[in-house]
């Protein structure tokens, strides 16, 4: 009984007490000092070296942007040296001509003097002494003495006349032709030179932009570890924030060029106040001087002038079938260009001629502004945006702000935003 009732009570107690209460889960766990003093490290150095890192691509960029202009320079300088090669070339053989000719009259002058002079000794009946004269110094002494013996007949000395005046025309001519084999060895001799200097600036620009790419790379690659993103999106973020850089310094640029701008025509208002005795006689003159200006540079914003809008579309049209064609240093196509041969060959396809380097191109085109561009027309860029002897490169305005060109050794005939390469120096209209 007392077992039984021992029994009853122990299974009441079990039941009355349902489940054991859960124990307490453990404290978080809180960073030390200390620990938090080394991720703050760790993420201060994270952030230099991201900054260092940026800072030497910045550097990558910049050192190829500075490759291209040399290489590209080169190129041009090139290119202008061969075409004042071909110049002097030309006017080397038109001058050559012009003495042969003058050359072939003294000549003939010269046989109709001796001519005369046969037939006037054959009249006196002294063919005998025609030896003496023959034998004289020249034409002159012969002459001199046939006179002296009254010999020579008025027709001779016409003759003789004559011949000297051709002789004196063809020692000149002769002189100008030597002068102008003198300038096209020179011309020959800068474009062989230039073509050396234009080699090895791409020849250096190869070799470094493998090497320049490559490291740039492996940057792009330890920004993305340090930044916990992906390589691609770190590649994309550069790019982005070099875009900013670019239109940030693209930006200050206009400001101090639109500052100059207003400083000039704030002191070109105040000489023509002063020159107009304060009324609006000098400010008309000045109005006057700037369409001179304008009609003698080119200037102006008619967009009448110049290529048409439909050679336009022509020269374009044909520069966008090449896409896809490589860079070749002095190439004219088919199948290889350069930037001045695509610009050239596109515009000659579409009726008008132009020269095969850029500077050439720009200097007989006609000079418009931004807000004239239409396609077809040429965008330039230059080392010293106010000396167009300074151009370097040239590409074709597409539209839609995107621009078609042959850029550099070891990339084709691409479409690139007008900008690719910053702001164009110059824009002209083919004419």
């Amino acid at each position: 009984m007392r077992e039984s009732l021992a029994l009853l009570i122990g299974v009441a107690v079990v039941t009355t007490a349902g489940p054991a209460a859960a124990e307490p889960p453990d404290p978080p766990s809180i960073p030390s000092r200390h620990q938090v003093e080394a991720a703050r490290g760790r993420a201060e150095a994270a952030a230099a070296d991201v900054g260092q890192v940026q800072a030497r691509l910045a550097e990558a960029d910049a050192r190829l942007r500075a490759l291209d202009v040399a290489a590209q320079t080169a190129v041009e300088n090139y290119d202008t040296a061969v075409y004042g090669r071909t110049k002097a070339g030309q006017a080397a053989s038109a001058a050559a001509a012009r003495a042969d000719r003058a050359r072939r009259q003294a000549e003939e002058r010269r046989r109709e003097v001796a001519r005369l002079a046969v037939a006037d000794y054959s009249q006196d009946g002294r063919l005998t002494e025609i030896v003496a004269y023959l034998d004289a110094e020249g034409p002159r002494t012969m002459l001199d003495r046939a006179s002296t013996a009254s010999m020579v007949s008025t027709s001779a000395n016409d003759a003789y006349q004559r011949l000297r005046a051709s002789q004196a025309v063809s020692h000149v001519l002769a002189q100008e032709a030597a002068a102008s084999a003198g300038v096209e060895r020179r011309r020959a001799a800068e474009a062989d030179k230039a073509r050396q200097q234009a080699t090895a600036a791409l020849s250096a620009q190869t070799r470094a932009v493998g090497s320049i790419e490559a490291g740039k790379a492996a940057l792009v690659a330890r920004l993305a570890e340090l930044q916990n993103i992906s390589t691609d999106l770190a590649t994309k973020r550069q790019a982005g924030l070099a875009e900013q850089a670019r239109r940030r310094a693209e930006a200050a640029r206009l400001r101090a060029q639109a500052e100059r701008a207003r400083s000039d025509e704030d002191r070109a208002r105040d000489r023509a106040d002063d020159n107009g005795n304060g009324g609006n006689g000098g400010n008309s003159g000045s109005r006057d001087r700037k369409k001179k200006k304008d009609k003698r540079d080119g200037g102006g914003s008619s967009p009448g002038r110049g290529g048409s809008s439909r050679q336009g579309e022509l020269a374009v049209a044909y520069a966008l079938s090449q896409l896809g064609e490589p860079y070749v240093f002095g190439a004219t196509g088919p199948g290889s260009w350069d930037c001045s041969g695509l610009t050239m060959r596109a515009w000659d396809h579409a009726g008008i001629s132009m020269p095969h380097f850029a500077r050439g191109q720009y200097w007989q085109s006609r000079r418009i502004g931004l807000g004239d561009l239409r396609p077809g027309d040429l965008l330039f860029w230059a080392s010293n945006p106010r000396d167009s002897n300074t151009i370097y490169h040239v590409a074709m305005y597409i539209g839609n702000g995107k621009m078609v060109q042959a850029p550099r050794p070891g990339r084709d005939v691409e479409v690139k935003s007008m900008f690719y390469m910053g702001r164009p120096t110059q824009l002209a209209r083919p004419r």
